[in-house]
Parts: structure tokens; sequence; C-alpha cells
């Protein structure tokens, strides 16, 4: 589910209305709801993955679309996208699909600051984030658990193990790929399984954690495990979505209903503030292979 966008959308809403006699009837009454113009949705994160560093980097830029569309948000094309990092290098991003833009020549830097901007329809927005590291994966397995209420399913899972580094605050974002489909249901309590705070563990070793416990690992599927550092705001930021998406608005990239603002500003006109993210991290993978049951 996405944010109003163009046009008005008329709604019926039934209304009961007390009659004289005190017997009920019911009125349909037609809300003309008018529809503000689509905003921009932006989805990126400079990373730098520990077990395989590259300087390719991906920004993507999206638009809000109607309340009532269950369609992806459509792209926002024609955008011109840059990256600076603290010394002043520019990296300009190339739209390789639409709405898709890419490097190949961003090496990214743990503690390194990084600056976005985008032109985007006569506007320029901007955001910046300074890349943190993160705890690599000590391993990855699978563990096999009965039907439960909770999990309707039995079946494998996939869990982890890291030692959280001493002296925090250090926060975690997880993302699960299984034979390449990233799986993180917008459940109800999903924001405590693939976000996390270190405020109860700091400096312990992290046993069996399970990112996407809802997600059943089939024999033979492939199984990818990225452990993603985030800042404070970051951390807040996907811990709202994730929750918003809790009830029910659809892919972890799909604008709520409720406005969950995150770190992009609209420079020329604030009042028109964009949607979505832009991070940097260090990344830990780890992968694996589903066991015959």
């Amino acid at each position: 589910m996405a944010l109003l966008m163009g046009g008005r959308t008329p709604v019926r809403l039934a209304v009961l209305f007390g009659c004289i006699a005190a017997a009920a009837c019911e009125r349909i009454v037609e809300v003309e709801i008018p529809d503000p113009e689509p905003l921009l949705v932006v989805e990126g994160r400079i990373e730098l993955v520990k077990e395989a560093p590259s300087g390719t980097q991906t920004i993507r830029l999206r638009t809000s679309d109607s309340f009532f569309s269950n369609r992806r948000t459509p792209p926002a094309v024609g955008a011109v996208v840059t990256v600076t990092d603290g010394a002043g290098v520019v990296y300009p991003f190339t739209e390789m699909e639409p709405g898709h833009h890419v490097t190949h020549d961003l090496h990214a830097r743990i503690g390194e600051t990084y600056s976005l901007s985008i032109d985007y329809e006569g506007d320029r927005y901007a955001a910046s984030a300074t890349l943190l590291a993160v705890a690599p994966v000590d391993s990855l397995y699978f563990m096999y658990e009965e039907a439960t209420l909770v999990n309707d399913k039995e079946g494998y899972r996939t869990a982890i193990d890291y030692t959280d580094p001493p002296g925090g605050p250090h926060f975690y974002l997880w993302e699960q790929f299984v034979d390449g489909v990233n799986e993180p249901p917008p459940s109800a309590g999903n924001q405590f399984n693939l976000v996390s705070r270190d405020e109860l563990y700091d400096g312990q070793p992290v046993i069996g954690i399970q990112p996407n416990n809802e997600v059943v690992i089939e024999p033979g599927a492939h199984v990818v495990i990225r452990q993603i550092a985030l800042s404070r705001r970051g951390y807040d930021f996907y811990y709202a979505l994730f929750e918003q998406n809790a009830l029910g608005t659809g892919n972890s990239f799909s604008v709520p209903p409720v406005t969950i603002r995150g770190n992009v500003a609209n420079t020329t006109r604030p009042e028109r503030f964009p949607f979505g993210f832009f991070g940097a991290a260090e990344v830990s993978v780890a992968e694996g292979v589903g066991p015959a049951r």
C-alpha cells in the first residue's frame, strides 16, 4: 500500500442513521478524497561488504502511489544522482534502469561520511551518512522446529551466531535471501527479528538468532544472510517501517499510510519532503544450503 497521489479517489462509506421509529437504516455516502501529488521515495545505502569489497553501489528512486493501489510504487525516472565523500570526491551514478542508479567506482571506507544529492523534477534532495563497522557473522546454520501457535509450519529456519563488540551502542539490520529472493514478511512482531540493538547483550556472544523465523527453508535452497550496521537513526527508521508493515502495507520498501520520515530532505521545497532512507554501512555476508529433511 502506498501514499495518495494526483487526482481524487471516491470512497463509499456505509453510515447508519437512527430512523424516526427507532429502527436502523443504511445509507451509502460517497466521499471524494483528494490525492496529493506523488512524493519521491529514496532507497540507498553505501556498503562495504567484509567478505567481498566492491566499488559497486546502488541508489533506487520511486514515487508514491495511490493509497488504494496494490502495485509496486512507480520508478522516479530522469533524476541526477551523485554521492560525495569526505574528501570532496564526487561519484556520479548512472541510471541503468528506470529509477535504478549505479556506480562501480565508489570503494567505501569505515568512518567515512557520504553525502547524497538528487536533482529530480526541479527539486534538490540531500542526505548524509557515516559508514559504521559491523560484527562479522561467525556461522550460519539451520535449526529444525516443530509447528507452534506462533509458527504454523514445521521445518528448518536459518540461524546465525556472532559476537557483539563491546562499548556500544550497536544497531543491526538483517536481510535474508532465499534462492535470490529477499524474504522479510511484514508480519506482526517482525521488527523484533529484522532489526536489533545491543542494549541487553553489549559485548556478548549472540547464539542462534533467527533473522527471519517465519520462513521455512526447503532442502537445497540457497540462503544468504546479510548483517548490516545501522546508526541509531537508521534503527529507528527501520523499526518503525517494519512495525508499520506489520499492518499489511506491503513489502519492506512500500510507503506506509502513516508518515515515517527518513533522513533525506528536500532542500528546494522542504514542505515536499521525500520518504525512504539513505545509509552507509559495513555488511557481513554468510550463506548456506538448506539441509535435507
